[in-house]
């Protein structure tokens, strides 16, 4: 059963990764890649985010709790295409965010793990420090120390 066909209410783009744009309402996928069990559960990740109406977050960990939840969804629908579930795969996709999170969330100045106070600003329990942390998930992590 073809899932782009099966999802035919969905906008999808052909690109050379797989993402969903909330702002645009468009499932990007990587045709080539749809040969593979793989790529196939990537797409229905992305199409599980849509259909979960995963839009935007304010917080860090808004965000993992989203890719842990449209990672489910895929987990359910995987089966109604008869694609093997990677487990392991699945893993390192959650880790990668929760690796993403620790690293904004940990002080520049005292290593302690600290939550979000506002978009991409943190502040230490510890020390009391303030920090900035770069918006985008696809570059490495910087943090920028607030001075007062």
């Amino acid at each position: 059963m073809d899932i782009i066909n099966y999802f035919d209410a969905l906008k999808f783009l052909a690109s050379d990764h797989f993402a969903y744009s909330a702002s645009e309402d468009i499932v990007n996928y990587d045709p080539e890649k749809l040969e593979s069990d793989l790529g196939r559960l990537n797409l229905l990740h992305e199409i599980s985010h849509c259909l979960l109406g995963h839009i935007d977050y304010d917080y860090d960990l808004e965000l993992l709790i989203m890719e842990v939840k449209a990672w489910n969804k895929t987990r359910e629908l995987a089966p109604i295409f008869k694609i093997k579930i990677d487990e392991d795969y699945i893993t390192t996709c959650i880790e990668s965010y929760d690796l993403w999170v620790s690293s904004r969330a940990t002080c520049p100045e005292c290593d302690n793990f600290n939550l979000q106070q506002k978009l991409n600003e943190f502040r230490c329990f510890n020390c009391q420090t303030r920090w900035r942390v770069n918006k985008r998930k696809d570059k490495r992590v910087t943090r920028t120390i607030i001075h007062p």
